[in-house]
C-alpha cells in the first residue's frame, strides 16, 4: 500500500490535533473521589438507643470508641445496655478517663463486653458462659425467668431493633482484662 503525501498530510495534522486533547486528559488532576461514609441505619440498636433518655451515656461512649456505625448497620446484634444509671455508678474520674482518645481501645474493649454476635431474645438465653464480641464471656443465670448477666439483673429484655435486639441492665460490666483500669471492678 502507497502512502500518497496527501495521506501522510492528512495523517499528520489528525495527530496533532488530536494530541493536545490527549495530552490535556492525561495532565489533568484527577477529581478526588467522595468517600462514602457509612451512617447509623433508621430502627438500627445504634438509633434505638441513642433515641432513648436512658441510655445517653452510652451513645456518647458507643460514638467516642466508633462502635455507633457498626451497630448502627447491617448484622444481628445483642446488646446487654447499661443505662445512664449504671455509668453513674462508676467511680467519677473513671468514665472521663475512658472516654480519652488515647483510651479508645480500651472503651471498646469494655462496650464490646456487652454485646454478643447475634439475635437472642431472653427465651432463647441459657445457663452458663458466653462468648462477647471482645473475646471475654460472661455469665448467664436464668431462675424463675429472671434473667442476670455477671450478677446483674436485666430489668429490660427483649427491645428488638433492625439489626438485633437489646436487654437493659442497671450496671456497667467489666471484663476481666480492664479490673483495676481507674477504678473498674467486678
Amino acid at each position: 500500500m502507497k502512502i500518497t503525501k496527501l495521506t501522510r498530510t492528512a495523517l499528520l495534522i489528525s495527530m496533532a490535533a488530536s494530541y493536545p486533547a490527549a495530552y490535556a486528559q492525561d495532565a489533568a488532576p484527577e477529581k478526588p473521589k467522595m468517600e462514602e461514609k457509612a451512617t447509623v441505619e433508621t430502627g438500627s440498636l445504634t438509633a434505638m438507643i441513642a433515641d432513648s433518655l436512658t441510655f445517653s451515656t452510652l451513645t456518647k461512649a458507643l460514638k467516642a470508641a466508633e462502635l455507633d456505625i457498626t451497630l448502627g448497620t447491617k448484622g444481628d446484634y445483642t446488646v446487654f445496655a447499661p443505662t445512664d444509671e449504671a455509668f453513674g455508678k462508676l467511680p467519677a474520674e473513671t468514665l472521663t478517663k475512658l472516654m480519652l482518645p488515647e483510651n479508645k481501645e480500651k472503651l471498646r474493649t469494655l462496650l464490646l463486653y456487652h454485646v454478643v454476635a447475634g439475635r437472642v431474645l431472653a427465651a432463647d438465653l441459657q445457663d452458663g458462659d458466653v462468648k462477647t464480641m471482645s473475646g471475654e464471656k460472661v455469665k448467664i443465670d436464668i431462675d424463675k425467668k429472671e434473667i442476670e448477666i455477671d450478677g446483674e439483673k436485666v430489668f429490660s429484655a427483649d427491645v428488638t431493633a433492625s439489626n438485633g435486639v437489646m436487654h437493659s441492665i442497671g450496671k456497667v460490666l467489666v471484663p476481666e482484662s480492664l479490673e483495676g483500669f481507674a477504678g473498674l471492678d467486678k
